[in-house]
């Protein structure tokens, strides 16, 4: 079952853009601190230019963005709004953009007292978010959205055990008190990528999907059951780590059969779409769950070297998978946004250019293609380090280019609101 959105309960314009615009520059940084490092960022997980641009992704491009939605989806999606949201994206938003670059410059190499600066800053507002999370999800949501709430209740615990084990590794790196870093570190990147960011796209994929692309809604039974056995599997697999280490490898098949069965299902939803003609965040969806798809295979497939395999699915996971989930996302939120706002705003009806038409489908085309591109190239490179430069350009390349066109409707939508204004003067 889907339901109308409920516009009584949105939030200010500022709250939610303030993120959306911000995110793509971080993922440009992530590129070009690829192209700096060139091959050994790529040659292992542990080396300092991939944590760093590990995090970059996560925490300046995919928290940012979906933190962000979710300011916005809760209260006009679910009725469920955040406790006093303009203080609480603020907090969250400087947290990020402050703290993001602080951890990555500590990771590169920089002096011992960044890994105090970086959590100090990132720490507070990152809980912040998740107690204002917490309230709003605590509240009754519209029967419509939820199963985006249910699979949201899950992932938001998953972000505050990131979060925590994050600020330990931190303090660790710092001088502090001594812990098994590697197996924090395991458990620390497992939480974060399965049980927040793959958690939440697929609670938003349950709203999103049939809403903007036509599809058929999801089985009830299907959007109420994968998350939670998401959920149980990635304890399992915890909890195997530290007791039955032999027994980690099973829990970590089903989460490949979860994760590709989500895929596969909502590929299969994408081709029952009433649409004739795919749109560009029908591509994206597709890039994106085609990239999930085959991080479950290649979790699965024997005889890949174990290091090569771990670079591999992160870079499918999140330059495949999630950030062109959000990037398909983007193109959607962005101007719809803008278009209710101006509308709320009481701007002529002919002064208001239609949802479609804030972005040019050419360049969103074209942008999409050197996004895929990128994705590929970052696959290639994998196995053939000598590659990494150009990847990282591609990357910087392709995410300038959505910040850039996401930056020029928010500039045309304050244009049009100042012509409307002075009109009205």
């Amino acid at each position: 079952m889907q339901r109308a959105l409920s516009f009584d309960t949105t939030p200010p314009l500022s709250i939610p853009l303030r993120f959306m615009l911000t995110a793509p520059w971080f993922a440009t940084a992530a590129g070009l601190l690829l192209l700096w490092s060139g091959a050994p960022a790529l040659q292992s997980r542990w080396s300092g230019p991939m944590l760093a641009l590990t995090h970059l992704m996560t925490l300046g491009f995919l928290a940012m963005t979906m933190l962000g939605a979710m300011l916005q989806m809760l209260p006009v999606v679910a009725e469920s709004p955040f406790p006093r949201p303009r203080a609480l994206a603020s907090v969250s938003w400087l947290g990020l953009a402050g703290g993001t670059p602080l951890l990555a410059a500590a990771l590169l190499g920089g002096p011992r007292w960044l890994f105090a600066a970086a959590p100090a800053v990132l720490g507070p507002a990152l809980l912040v978010f998740v107690a204002g999370a917490a309230r709003a999800l605590a509240r009754r949501t519209s029967p419509g959205a939820l199963p985006m709430a249910a699979g949201m209740r899950l992932a938001v615990p998953g972000f505050f055990l990131t979060i925590v084990l994050g600020l330990s590794l931190a303090v660790f790196l710092a001088g502090g008190p001594a812990l098994p870093a590697v197996a924090v570190t395991d458990l620390h990147a497992a939480l974060g990528l399965l049980g927040w960011v793959a958690m939440l796209v697929m609670a938003a994929g349950f709203q999103v999907i049939p809403m903007f692309q036509a599809t058929p809604v999801y089985r009830r039974a299907a959007s109420f059951a994968l998350p939670p056995a998401l959920a149980l599997l990635l304890c399992a697999w915890g909890a195997a780590g530290w007791l039955r280490p032999a027994w980690q490898a099973l829990a970590g098949y089903g989460v490949a059969l979860v994760l590709g069965g989500f895929a596969v299902y909502s590929l299969w939803l994408l081709s029952k779409s009433r649409r004739t003609t795919p749109d560009i965040t029908t591509w994206y969806w597709r890039l994106s769950l085609g990239s999930l798809l085959c991080c479950a295979l290649v979790y699965v497939w024997p005889g890949i070297d174990p290091d090569r395999k771990t670079v591999l699915l992160g870079v499918l996971f999140v330059a495949g998978f999630a950030t062109s989930a959000v990037n398909g996302m983007l193109y959607k939120i962005v101007p719809f946004l803008l278009w209710y706002h101006l509308g709320s705003a009481g701007v002529a009806r002919a002064q208001v250019p239609g949802v479609n038409n804030w972005i040019g489908a050419r360049a969103a085309k074209r942008q999409y293609a050197a996004h895929a591109a990128a994705v590929a190239a970052l696959c290639v490179a994998v196995v053939a380090p000598v590659l990494a430069r150009a990847a990282g350009v591609l990357f910087a390349a392709q995410a300038a280019w959505i910040g850039t066109i996401l930056a020029g409707a928010a500039l045309r939508y304050r244009r049009i609101i100042t012509a409307s204004a002075l009109e009205r003067a």
